[in-house]
């Protein structure tokens, strides 16, 4: 069974990735970050910009996030600009750390239900 505090020290866990792999990112030019390198979303900025996209998703869900405007397709051009990513990765984070605080165990037992637009169905 799923406790508060994994879920909390979970959103610290995430903070911190994030934060070494954005510090990484950082260091590279903005050519770099945008270069096509073959994967799913292309470049490493497109990429960080679709789990964002993601994190926010899963958070409409599970809390009083609204729902990104964009869909799944469109999730690689959530955040155009470097500075605005990053300075939006870094408010998710914190407020997936503030959501995390308040959780009690009533809040996360049971069955999550949620509508999927990229399944086009209602999921469990």
């Amino acid at each position: 069974m799923i406790k508060p505090a994994y879920l909390q020290r979970m959103a610290r866990y995430n903070r911190w990735q994030n934060e070494n792999l954005y510090g990484a990112s950082n260091g590279l030019s903005d050519a770099a970050r945008r270069l096509d390198r073959g994967s799913f979303f292309g470049s490493i900025h497109t990429t960080l910009s679709h789990i964002l996209w993601a994190d926010q998703i899963w958070m409409s869900r599970l809390s009083d996030w609204p729902k990104p405007e964009i869909g799944i397709a469109d999730s690689k051009a959530l955040f155009g600009d470097w500075e605005t990513l990053k300075s939006k990765r870094a408010e998710a984070d914190g407020k997936i750390i503030s959501w995390a605080d308040t959780l009690d165990q009533s809040e996360i037992d049971g069955d999550l239900y949620w509508y999927s637009g990229a399944m086009g169905k209602d999921m469990v």
